[in-house]
């Protein structure tokens, strides 16, 4: 448990200085906007797609228990 606390506290502490770094820098207002991808099509088969595997992981460590 204690190795588990010391990993997710350095992955914590490694990803939080990279908010900055990924900051978008502002647009002058003639910039051409991009239209937004079309996720909305796929996300009742992502969901699906989530539950299920979900399901078998959790099925396959209760079966090793």
């Amino acid at each position: 448990m204690k190795i588990k606390i010391k990993t997710l506290f350095l992955i914590l502490m490694l990803t939080a200085g990279f908010q900055n770094a990924s900051a978008q820098e502002d647009f002058d207002d003639d910039t051409q906007d991009v239209p937004s991808a079309p996720i909305n099509d796929y996300i009742i088969p992502m969901l699906l797609a989530g539950v299920f595997l979900g399901y078998k992981l959790m099925r396959s460590k209760t079966k090793e228990a």
